[in-house]
């Protein structure tokens, strides 16, 4: 599921990117980013973390994100898989989604986030990064 979301969001970037006639957006510059997440001590799998620029990031509104892995390590992505986010000072939001039929028994499904929103509002976030130029190694989000 997760795989189709990342897909998807490359695709409608791409897609802003190449325009409909005469567009002048243009990509980023990114600088790779890369980290880790913990819940009750331990690697947490399946976590999205996103950042919220704190500063002019362009005409599109750019989310750079990431998903951990089995030991809790993510990279994040702007417009490309990987590719990192771009320089400048953000505030961290997570949330770990979990996909649950809805309940009037319709067959759609829907993302709860299993942590109740509880890390996932800019406003309320405790957690402030600067991006540099170049490798940048987050330090690790510890979630309770």
């Amino acid at each position: 599921m997760r795989m189709w979301f990342d897909a998807g969001c490359v695709v409608v970037m791409t897609a802003a990117f190449c325009g409909c006639g005469g567009s002048t957006i243009t990509a980023p510059e990114t600088a790779p980013v890369s980290g880790t997440v913990t819940l009750h001590g331990k690697a947490a799998a399946g976590v999205r973390v996103h950042l919220h620029p704190q500063f002019d990031i362009g005409e599109l509104p750019f989310l750079p994100s990431g998903e951990t892995d089995r030991e809790g390590r993510f990279t994040l992505s702007t417009t490309a898989p990987g590719d990192g986010a771009p320089p400048g000072e953000y505030v961290v939001t997570i949330e770990k989604p979990r996909v649950v039929s809805d309940r009037n028994q319709s067959g759609v499904e829907v993302e709860i986030d299993e942590l109740k929103g509880k890390y996932s509002d800019p406003a309320k976030s405790a957690w402030k990064v600067m991006i540099a130029e170049g490798t940048n190694q987050l330090e690790p989000f510890a979630l309770e």
